[in-house]
């Protein structure tokens, strides 16, 4: 009977400490799911973040491309402008050279 009781202790033994593994590595378990779902909440709040930024920056592009065609057409328009006014210039300049009788023409 003794021998068969020292089986029965060494086998509660050995399920007591089994149940103390399976009670520690459940605890594990639960705080390794808290750290999942607060690094999910985390990921979600970056990428949302990161989304925002992007879109921001795509708005402050277009902006910036609205404004670079406008002075864009501004520069060309100048551009017309001071030639035209060059050609006037020209001819008002020929027109003192050859309106004074030195007979000399433009240089």
């Amino acid at each position: 009977m003794d021998r068969v009781e020292k089986r029965l202790d060494a086998t509660l033994k050995i399920v007591q400490t089994g149940m103390k593994m399976l009670v520690k590595m459940e605890k594990e378990n639960s705080e390794f799911r808290k750290e999942t779902r607060e690094f999910a909440a985390e990921t979600r709040e970056f990428k949302k973040e990161t989304r925002e930024a992007i879109h921001a920056l795509i708005d402050a592009q277009m902006r910036t491309d609205a404004i670079v065609s406008a002075l864009g057409t501004q520069v060309a328009e100048l551009g017309t402008q001071v030639k035209a006014l060059g050609i006037k210039i020209d001819r008002l300049v020929d027109g003192w050279i050859g309106g004074n009788g030195s007979g000399r023409g433009r240089r």
